[in-house]
């Protein structure tokens, strides 16, 4: 559904004028109930961020759009992700937001992601990284070929990110293909710390007893939501390398 500025705030969201959104809405199992949800996501080159020129867009989540854009400052392209507004005026969802960004930017490794800049403009959240053209893992997927070379290394590359982060002491919680980008040089970087942790808990990005993440490749005590440290991470990668050798996760 696209609507425009004069989208009624009964739905629990304003819209800036001059922005289009885009609603998903999703199925929600309550007891005998299907109720749906609606995540608001911006989608149009009609985002005004100063400093920077949206091209086009190159993805889209549940909690934010991502877009090829120019950083004019720099003549660069980055890839910015573009808060979903109706998430941004809920302050956990923002805040979860901001800590990603402040997070990945203390990450400085040749296999994590590397976060240029983050802000607010109008309400708007966005964060800009380092546009890496070579696809998700994902994808390399559903294409088939890998070698068990070539996924050796993939878990290897995954690895070194990921003892990087630990040793900083975050736990990334959403280790997945979709989460894994290639380089133009075929080397793999983890990218979204969107749910990362702190491991001593310092910054918790959900409520006690609740689980986030992707259930096909989050760890038994992430499920329940237990605290988690870096085992759970590697439970995680250890699921993605059984998906590479076997093609697909071990549970579903």
């Amino acid at each position: 559904i696209l609507m425009g500025s004069d989208a009624p705030e009964s739905m629990g969201f304003k819209v800036h004028p001059g922005n289009n959104v885009h609603i998903m809405l999703e199925p929600e199992t309550r007891g005998n109930e299907v109720a749906l949800n609606a995540t608001v996501l911006l989608t149009s080159v009609d985002i005004n961020i100063p400093g920077y020129r949206i091209l086009r867009p190159i993805g889209e989540g549940g909690m934010a759009s991502v877009f090829l854009a120019v950083q004019e400052s720099l003549d660069r392209e980055v890839a910015l992700k573009v808060m979903s507004p109706v998430l941004a005026a809920n302050a956990e969802f923002a805040s979860r937001f901001v800590v990603e960004g402040k997070i990945t930017a203390r990450l400085q490794h040749p296999n994590l992601v590397t976060v240029y800049d983050i802000g607010s403009h109008n309400g708007v959240y966005y964060l800009a990284a380092e546009y890496i053209p070579g696809g998700t893992l994902k994808e390399k997927l559903g294409e088939g070929g890998l070698s068990v070379a070539q996924i050796l290394d993939i878990a290897t590359d995954i690895a070194q990110g990921l003892d990087f982060a630990h040793s900083k002491g975050f736990v990334h919680r959403d280790v997945k293909p979709g989460n894994v980008l290639f380089r133009a040089d075929g080397r793999v970087v983890l990218a979204d710390f969107g749910i990362a942790k702190a491991m001593d808990g310092s910054n918790s990005s959900t409520v006690a007893g609740a689980s986030i993440g992707t259930p096909d490749y989050m760890s038994p005590e992430q499920a329940r939501g237990e605290p988690v440290d870096g085992r759970s991470d590697l439970y995680s990668l250890g699921t993605v390398l059984y998906e590479l050798l076997v093609g697909t996760p071990p549970y579903q």
